[in-house]
């Protein structure tokens, strides 16, 4: 089963394509702000922050169409997007666990520091 949730919160899918959201911009809303659906040539799919609040993000998108439909998004697109976040998401979270963990060796932080010299 899909975890549709990203830290406590349900995720919510939104496009500007309702007849084919593959073909628009695709955002995802949670409790720490949106994101956009990139895809790269490949078929790579990454999540990148891009608003705080519904507003700013509808301010963004009318910058490049002024006339863009903004809809919620269901269905098996919404559950597909959802778990490519929870992915994406989940190595995000592992990267950051895993630079967290590292100590930092003194010796490498003084020869970092004798550069500047």
């Amino acid at each position: 089963m899909i975890q549709d949730e990203f830290r406590g919160a349900r995720l919510r899918v939104y496009g500007t394509n309702r007849e084919a959201p593959e073909d628009g911009r695709v955002f995802i809303w949670t409790k720490t702000g949106w994101f956009e659906r990139l895809e790269g040539s490949a078929g790579n799919v990454a999540f990148t922050p891009i608003a705080e609040s519904e507003d700013e993000l509808k301010d963004l998108i009318a910058v490049e169409d002024p006339e863009f439909d903004f809809i919620e998004l269901g269905g098996e697109f919404k559950r597909m997007v959802s778990e490519e976040f929870s992915e994406d998401s989940s190595l995000l979270e592992d990267s950051t666990a895993e630079l967290t963990e590292e100590p930092i060796d003194e010796d490498d932080d003084q020869l970092y520091h004798q550069h500047d010299l």
